[in-house]
């Protein structure tokens, strides 16, 4: 029988991963992070969510003030950082993320690049974001959440952006998983990564998935771009 492989898998296995594991060895976090952050560069996520940033700035022609939720080890606002460096734009870049360790390899990141990046311990679904931001981004992080708070942090996201905010996540589908796997080995040799790289895709929301989401969370208008090899990004902007 012939099978669709760009068909959902069929059912949402949320599993804890062993990177949401606050406990999880120093020794294993820093591979762990490195494979991801390769990983991302195959998907070609950044370069799209960059562009969003890029569009905002120049259309308003001030200075921005971004946060980037659940940020890791500061990926993407290292390289938001440095593509704004290259192209003249002028940019206040945050992150946050739930994990101390996390947010202390950020910050040493962003010492050792001279790049002048806020980065703040925060656990966005026991307490609302703090501040407010003209662009609220969030990276892998909502195929972690259980959909009630899925719904919450987007919430959350929506209270802290004056302007856009930006959820660019993976895509659940049979061929996304047997990309990701593949990928995920050839990549990197974490065991971490090897094992939460699967998780993740079957923990994933499809698009009309992350479209109702947005609906409960009071974003009837929200839009999907795309957001990189496997990933797709919502966006939703604030009415005037």
């Amino acid at each position: 029988m012939f099978i669709n492989p760009s068909r959902p898998v069929q059912k949402r296995q949320l599993t804890p991963e062993r990177m949401d594991d606050p406990d999880l060895d120093p020794a294993l976090l820093q591979p762990a992070l490195n494979g991801l952050r390769r990983l991302n560069t195959l998907s070609f996520a950044h370069p799209l969510l960059w562009s969003v940033l890029r569009a905002e700035a120049r259309a308003v022609q001030r200075p921005i003030r971004v946060l980037d939720l659940a940020c890791a080890s500061g990926d993407f606002v290292l390289d938001a950082a440095a593509r704004a460096a290259k192209q003249g734009i002028v940019l206040d870049l945050h992150g946050c993320d739930i994990n101390p360790a996390s947010i202390e390899l950020a910050r040493l990141r962003a010492a050792s690049q001279s790049c002048r990046c806020t980065f703040f311990v925060q656990d966005a679904i026991q307490s609302p974001i703090p501040g407010e931001y003209d662009i609220v981004t969030a990276s892998l992080f909502h195929h972690h959440l259980t959909e009630e708070h899925a719904v919450l942090v987007l919430r959350r996201m929506a209270a802290a952006a004056k302007g856009l905010l930006v959820v660019n996540d993976l895509v659940r589908s049979r061929l996304n998983l047997a990309i990701v796997t593949l990928a995920s080995r050839l990549v990197t040799r974490s065991p971490v990564v090897h094992t939460d790289a699967v998780l993740s895709v079957r923990a994933a929301f499809t698009e009309p998935e992350l479209l109702a989401l947005a609906e409960q969370a009071g974003m009837p208008h929200a839009s999907l771009r795309r957001g990189g090899f496997g990933r797709t990004m919502l966006v939703w902007r604030r009415p005037a």
